[in-house]
Protein backbone atom coordinates (compact mmCIF):
# COMPACT_ATOMS: atom_id res chain seq x y z
CA UNK A 1 0.00 0.00 0.00
CA UNK A 2 1.61 3.25 -0.85
CA UNK A 3 0.42 5.56 1.61
CA UNK A 4 0.78 9.33 2.62
CA UNK A 5 -0.18 11.28 5.60
CA UNK A 6 -0.55 15.07 5.63
CA UNK A 7 -0.71 17.29 8.69
CA UNK A 8 -2.29 20.54 9.47
CA UNK A 9 -0.62 20.75 12.34
CA UNK A 10 0.44 20.35 15.80
CA UNK A 11 -0.63 21.67 19.12
CA UNK A 12 2.12 20.95 21.89
CA UNK A 13 0.06 19.40 24.32
CA UNK A 14 -1.49 16.81 21.88
CA UNK A 15 0.58 13.59 21.13
CA UNK A 16 -2.59 11.76 19.66
CA UNK A 17 -1.58 12.14 15.96
CA UNK A 18 2.42 10.77 17.28
CA UNK A 19 0.82 7.12 18.33
CA UNK A 20 -1.40 7.09 15.14
CA UNK A 21 1.69 7.71 12.87
CA UNK A 22 3.65 5.09 14.82
CA UNK A 23 0.23 2.88 14.17
CA UNK A 24 0.24 3.69 10.13
CA UNK A 25 3.88 2.39 9.99
CA UNK A 26 2.66 -1.27 10.81
CA UNK A 27 5.29 -1.73 12.40
CA UNK A 28 6.14 -2.70 15.95
CA UNK A 29 9.57 -0.86 16.03
CA UNK A 30 9.65 1.35 13.18
CA UNK A 31 12.45 3.82 12.19
CA UNK A 32 11.11 7.13 11.60
CA UNK A 33 13.40 9.78 9.85
CA UNK A 34 13.24 13.21 10.55
CA UNK A 35 13.81 16.28 7.29
CA UNK A 36 13.81 18.88 8.54
CA UNK A 37 15.00 20.71 5.87
CA UNK A 38 12.27 23.52 5.78
CA UNK A 39 13.18 25.17 9.38
CA UNK A 40 15.56 26.76 11.19
CA UNK A 41 15.67 25.53 14.25
CA UNK A 42 15.76 21.87 12.82
CA UNK A 43 18.03 20.26 15.65
CA UNK A 44 15.98 21.05 18.37
CA UNK A 45 13.07 19.93 16.11
CA UNK A 46 14.68 16.87 15.91
CA UNK A 47 15.15 16.30 20.01
CA UNK A 48 11.87 16.88 20.24
CA UNK A 49 11.63 14.31 17.90
CA UNK A 50 13.40 11.90 19.92
CA UNK A 51 11.75 12.96 22.83
CA UNK A 52 7.63 12.08 21.30
CA UNK A 53 8.99 9.26 19.18
CA UNK A 54 11.04 6.79 21.31
CA UNK A 55 8.56 6.07 24.15
CA UNK A 56 6.62 4.56 21.09
CA UNK A 57 9.28 1.96 20.21
CA UNK A 58 10.54 3.67 17.48
CA UNK A 59 14.16 4.33 16.37
CA UNK A 60 14.75 8.11 15.35
CA UNK A 61 17.09 9.10 13.07
CA UNK A 62 18.06 12.42 11.72
CA UNK A 63 18.47 13.71 7.52
CA UNK A 64 21.03 16.75 8.14
CA UNK A 65 21.74 18.59 4.96
CA UNK A 66 25.40 17.82 5.63
CA UNK A 67 24.97 14.31 5.48
CA UNK A 68 23.60 15.49 1.84
CA UNK A 69 26.29 17.66 0.70
CA UNK A 70 29.15 14.96 2.58
CA UNK A 71 28.39 11.63 2.35
CA UNK A 72 25.23 10.51 -0.03
CA UNK A 73 25.81 7.34 1.05
CA UNK A 74 24.74 8.42 4.64
CA UNK A 75 21.72 9.88 2.92
CA UNK A 76 20.97 7.06 1.08
CA UNK A 77 21.11 5.08 3.93
CA UNK A 78 18.82 6.91 5.98
CA UNK A 79 16.44 6.90 3.36
CA UNK A 80 16.44 3.32 2.86
CA UNK A 81 16.39 2.28 6.74
CA UNK A 82 13.45 4.03 7.51
CA UNK A 83 9.93 2.91 7.74
CA UNK A 84 8.54 6.10 8.24
CA UNK A 85 9.67 9.25 6.68
CA UNK A 86 8.58 12.84 8.71
CA UNK A 87 8.88 15.91 6.87
CA UNK A 88 8.53 18.40 9.39
CA UNK A 89 7.61 22.40 8.77
CA UNK A 90 8.45 25.74 8.53
CA UNK A 91 9.74 27.05 4.71
CA UNK A 92 7.83 25.71 1.57
CA UNK A 93 10.33 27.00 -0.28
CA UNK A 94 13.22 26.42 1.37
CA UNK A 95 12.19 23.33 1.72
CA UNK A 96 11.50 22.34 -1.67
CA UNK A 97 14.66 23.64 -3.16
CA UNK A 98 16.33 21.52 -0.81
CA UNK A 99 14.66 18.23 -1.61
CA UNK A 100 15.27 19.19 -5.28
CA UNK A 101 19.10 20.21 -5.10
CA UNK A 102 20.35 16.73 -3.53
CA UNK A 103 18.15 14.61 -5.55
CA UNK A 104 15.89 13.54 -2.28
CA UNK A 105 12.51 14.27 -4.54
CA UNK A 106 13.28 10.65 -6.86
CA UNK A 107 14.69 8.80 -3.07
CA UNK A 108 11.02 9.76 -1.68
CA UNK A 109 9.09 8.55 -4.06
CA UNK A 110 11.11 5.86 -4.25
CA UNK A 111 10.59 5.22 -0.82
CA UNK A 112 6.57 5.82 -1.17
CA UNK A 113 6.68 3.07 -4.25
CA UNK A 114 8.43 0.90 -1.58
CA UNK A 115 5.11 1.13 0.65
CA UNK A 116 6.97 3.16 3.31
CA UNK A 117 5.02 6.00 5.25
CA UNK A 118 5.49 9.45 4.04
CA UNK A 119 4.25 11.53 6.79
CA UNK A 120 4.24 15.62 5.99
CA UNK A 121 3.40 18.34 8.74
CA UNK A 122 2.30 21.97 7.65
CA UNK A 123 5.41 22.78 5.09
CA UNK A 124 5.97 19.07 4.81
CA UNK A 125 2.36 18.40 3.39
CA UNK A 126 2.13 21.24 1.13
CA UNK A 127 5.56 19.49 -0.12
CA UNK A 128 3.73 16.19 -0.49
CA UNK A 129 0.61 17.22 -1.96
CA UNK A 130 -0.63 19.04 -5.81
CA UNK A 131 -0.09 22.48 -4.20
CA UNK A 132 -0.75 24.27 -0.81
CA UNK A 133 -1.63 27.65 0.86
CA UNK A 134 1.76 28.99 2.40
CA UNK A 135 2.85 31.85 4.18
CA UNK A 136 6.59 31.34 3.19
CA UNK A 137 6.63 34.84 1.27
CA UNK A 138 5.26 36.46 4.46
CA UNK A 139 7.78 38.86 5.75
CA UNK A 140 7.36 41.94 8.33
CA UNK A 141 6.52 44.38 5.32
CA UNK A 142 4.20 42.23 3.47
CA UNK A 143 2.58 40.46 6.45
CA UNK A 144 -0.07 38.84 4.48
CA UNK A 145 1.83 37.85 1.89
CA UNK A 146 0.41 34.08 1.55
CA UNK A 147 0.49 32.23 -1.92
CA UNK A 148 -0.38 28.94 -3.39
CA UNK A 149 2.74 26.94 -4.08
CA UNK A 150 3.11 23.99 -6.30
CA UNK A 151 4.14 20.67 -3.91
CA UNK A 152 5.91 17.36 -5.14
CA UNK A 153 2.76 16.05 -6.57
CA UNK A 154 2.82 12.67 -4.33
CA UNK A 155 -1.49 13.36 -4.40
CA UNK A 156 -3.69 15.18 -6.24
CA UNK A 157 -4.89 17.49 -3.52
CA UNK A 158 -4.91 21.13 -2.63
CA UNK A 159 -4.48 21.64 0.85
CA UNK A 160 -4.39 24.62 3.59
CA UNK A 161 -2.00 23.46 6.73
CA UNK A 162 -3.57 25.35 10.16
CA UNK A 163 -6.92 26.58 8.11
CA UNK A 164 -8.17 28.38 10.83
CA UNK A 165 -5.50 30.49 11.40
CA UNK A 166 -5.23 31.40 7.06
CA UNK A 167 -8.93 31.02 6.64
CA UNK A 168 -9.72 34.85 5.98
CA UNK A 169 -6.77 35.19 3.80
CA UNK A 170 -7.82 32.29 2.08
CA UNK A 171 -10.75 33.46 0.63
CA UNK A 172 -8.67 36.42 -1.44
CA UNK A 173 -7.01 33.79 -2.89
CA UNK A 174 -8.72 30.67 -3.72
CA UNK A 175 -10.27 31.33 -7.14
CA UNK A 176 -11.58 28.44 -8.68
CA UNK A 177 -9.17 26.07 -6.44
CA UNK A 178 -11.04 23.11 -4.41
CA UNK A 179 -9.16 23.00 -1.39
CA UNK A 180 -8.61 20.85 1.83
CA UNK A 181 -8.84 22.84 4.58
CA UNK A 182 -6.41 20.94 7.81
CA UNK A 183 -6.46 22.76 11.31
CA UNK A 184 -4.32 21.29 13.78
CA UNK A 185 -4.49 17.62 15.23
CA UNK A 186 -5.96 17.31 11.84
CA UNK A 187 -4.73 14.55 9.30
CA UNK A 188 -5.48 13.60 5.74
CA UNK A 189 -4.72 9.99 5.34
CA UNK A 190 -4.38 8.68 1.76
CA UNK A 191 -3.81 4.89 1.38
CA UNK A 192 -3.48 3.92 -2.60
CA UNK A 193 -5.41 7.11 -3.09
CA UNK A 194 -8.20 6.80 -1.12
CA UNK A 195 -8.57 9.06 1.23
CA UNK A 196 -9.45 8.85 4.98
CA UNK A 197 -9.94 11.67 7.26
CA UNK A 198 -8.24 12.28 10.76
CA UNK A 199 -9.42 14.58 13.55
CA UNK A 200 -8.77 15.33 17.12
CA UNK A 201 -10.53 18.20 18.73
CA UNK A 202 -10.48 20.27 15.05
CA UNK A 203 -12.04 19.68 11.81
CA UNK A 204 -10.95 18.96 8.46
CA UNK A 205 -13.00 21.27 5.64
CA UNK A 206 -13.53 20.99 2.18
CA UNK A 207 -13.68 24.76 0.31
CA UNK A 208 -15.04 24.44 -3.10
CA UNK A 209 -16.84 26.94 -5.37
CA UNK A 210 -16.58 29.58 -2.07
CA UNK A 211 -18.45 27.53 0.52
CA UNK A 212 -17.40 25.77 3.08
CA UNK A 213 -18.30 21.83 3.98
CA UNK A 214 -16.74 20.20 7.15
CA UNK A 215 -15.77 16.71 6.83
Amino acid sequence: MKKLLLIGGKDKESNDMDKKIVELSGKDNPNLLFIGFASEYAEAEYNNIKKIFKPLNCNTSFLKKKNCINNKDLMLKKIEEADIIYIGGGNTIKLLNTIKEFGIEKLLKDAYNKEKLLVGISAGAILLSKEGFSDSLVTKDNPNNYKFIKGLDFTDICICPHYSERKELLKDNIKNKTVYGLDNNTAIYIVNEEKNYIKYINNIYLIKNNKEEVL
